[in-house]
């Protein structure tokens, strides 16, 4: 076992959660490009080209905040359904998602969790598809007792929807989960929640219970 991953299963055993949640995108799996490589395939099979800053810092998953964002800065409309833009961009996903790699250290504790019988949830704004299909490129699929994706909720990251969810399918309380995120609007969604979060984005992991009090954990470098 290396440094990193003891540090963190030390710093996990000593919260005691009664399940883990772990988001998807950036946090188990690095996806690279390939959500902003979908989303600019599906536009230009639309008619659409689009400048690959703008397609950079977009709001993809949000696809009512996406297309006041083409209207307002580009002046241009979404020529097809939600459900349309959706399917063809999972299928541009899909095509690719054997480029996936895990995020290593936080893979190899889910890992763990999952051998001491930790039961563990995803939580993604993502599609349902794209995520049980990388998971499975990455060989990550049987840790997982529920996924929860963007088709099972009305409202996205920074709602709280998806977390209470995934801790309901559990069957945890959401403040006995421990959520493990890497952006702000998943931290957001998770303390929304009422579920303590580690940000994985920082060299020194620690517990971030909602009410903003923390838990400090050792270095994982």
């Amino acid at each position: 076992m290396t440094d990193r991953l003891a540090d963190a299963c030390a710093l996990v055993a000593a919260a005691q959660p009664a399940a883990c949640i772990f988001d998807f995108d950036g946090t188990l799996v690095d996806t690279g490009t390939l959500n902003t490589d979908a989303a600019r395939a599906t536009l230009t099979d639309l008619g659409l080209t689009i400048p690959e800053l703008w397609l950079r810092e977009a709001p993809l998953a949000d696809l009512t905040a996406l297309r006041r964002r083409l209207r307002a800065d580009l002046g241009v409309p979404l020529p097809c359904t939600d459900a349309e833009f959706v399917d063809r961009a999972r299928a541009h996903w899909l095509a690719r998602a054997g480029l996936v790699r895990p995020v290593a250290h936080v893979a190899a504790l889910a890992r763990h969790l999952a051998s001491v019988s930790v039961p563990l949830a995803v939580a993604s704004a993502n599609d349902g598809q794209v995520v049980r299909a990388s998971l499975t490129a990455v060989g990550l699929t049987d840790l997982f007792d529920t996924v929860i994706a963007r088709e099972h909720v009305t409202r996205l990251k920074p709602a709280p929807e998806v977390y209470r969810l995934a801790a309901a399918r559990l069957s945890v309380a959401p403040h006995r989960c421990l959520a493990f995120e890497n952006t702000d609007q998943g931290i957001a969604a998770a303390h929304a929640a009422g579920v303590p979060v580690i940000d994985v984005r920082h060299r020194a992991w620690t517990v971030d219970e909602p009410s903003g009090g923390g838990r400090a954990g050792g270095p994982i470098a």
